[in-house]
């Protein structure tokens, strides 16, 4: 009887030594997956990175980035500047991304996770090709994974498939890779605004202090009444948070009879903004300048020698330059396909803010 119990309490104890060391494989083995890398030799060297592009289905070359003199720049818009807070989430997503469970190896499944040839014209996922230098890494970016986080991946030219642990998100639509704010130009910031068309016909609307809430038409007829604030307040919005619809090269149109919008802010910076149709495009085109920062006057209307300038009026004037220059070093070159709402606000007339004199 003491026997029989010595002997199966050995067998329990051998058993449970058995169970603990099947644990801990198990979980040394998915430990292992969790901490592998899906691009280890790209991880290391992202900050390097001077080429990325995108292919969708087809083996169609979405878009092409190039790095040239620190600015991500898109082939395909003819250098346009590209978004880099969209790259740039990219390139850290698929330095970060880890695999969590490797997946089929087999051609004929590569379907069903999106992660087929990217030659084929039905190909469900993306390549996106990485270079550094002379050296080139990809990987298919297949289907997001049903019921569980991550994405079903593939390196290129390996036959093993993965899920890794995060979504990557590479659109195969250019303009979503191009940085399409054009300017952000707040209302508040806005002190008046001309709006001239070539045939001299001119409106001004202005207010003294961003304090005051409605701007004041300058000109307004005496027996006139404008229709109502909103459609004045309008125009001193018309560059804030303005995105572009498409980008050309400026040369590509005629602006010798383009309307011309001037934009003055309380800081001093000024933006003249072009403006013409062009093939059914509504175009602008733009320069900053900041006047200002030559001559800066006092109360009285009189001239400040440089030398006289406080710290805080030196700081102001150099933070508005460096905003005109950051403006500019964007927009110079470039003219701006935008929506024809935005458009007919910036070629404004008088008497398209009057009520009718019938209903006066």
């Amino acid at each position: 009887m003491k026997r029989s119990f010595l002997y199966l309490a050995g067998l329990t104890i051998v058993s449970l030594l058995l169970l603990w060391i099947f644990s801990s494989g198990n979980g040394t083995s998915k430990n292992s997956i969790i901490s592998n890398s899906l691009m280890p030799e790209i991880s290391k060297q992202i900050n390097d990175v001077d080429r990325v592009e995108i292919i969708s289905a087809g083996n169609h070359t979405v878009a092409t980035m190039v790095r040239i003199g620190g600015h991500w720049q898109l082939e395909q818009m003819g250098g346009y500047q590209a978004d880099w807070s969209r790259l740039q989430t990219l390139l850290a997503s698929l330095a970060q991304a880890t695999i969590v469970e490797p997946k089929t190896d087999k051609a004929e499944y590569y379907a069903r996770l999106g992660v087929e040839d990217i030659t084929g014209e039905d190909a469900g996922g993306v390549l996106v090709r990485l270079g550094i230098g002379d050296q080139t890494r990809a990987v298919l970016v297949g289907h997001e994974a049903q019921g569980r986080p991550g994405q079903y991946v593939r390196l290129q030219n390996s036959p093993a498939s993965a899920l890794v642990d995060r979504k990557l998100d590479v659109s195969t639509e250019l303009m979503d890779w191009a940085d399409s704010r054009i300017v952000d130009i707040g209302a508040s910031e806005v002190a008046e605004v001309e709006i001239i068309h070539p045939g001299g016909e001119r409106l001004l609307i202005t207010r003294v202090s961003a304090d005051q809430t409605d701007f004041d038409v300058v000109g307004l007829p005496g027996d006139r009444e404008i229709t109502n604030s909103w459609a004045v307040n309008s125009m001193g919005s018309a560059l804030s948070m303005l995105d572009m619809e498409t980008v050309r090269p400026v040369q590509s149109a005629d602006w010798s009879d383009a309307v011309k919008m001037r934009l003055l802010t309380f800081s001093g910076m000024e933006i003249i903004a072009g403006l013409m149709v062009d093939e059914d495009q509504f175009l602008m085109r733009l320069d900053a300048t900041h006047p200002a920062s030559v001559i800066i006057k006092n109360r009285a209307g009189e001239s400040v020698p440089a030398d006289e300038l406080t710290d805080i009026e030196k700081q102001a004037m150099q933070d508005v330059s460096k905003a005109v220059d950051e403006i500019n070093r964007k927009v110079a070159g470039w003219a701006y396909g935008i929506s024809e709402q935005e458009y007919n606000v910036m070629i404004n007339k008088l008497e398209n803010l009057l009520k009718p004199l019938e209903s006066q």
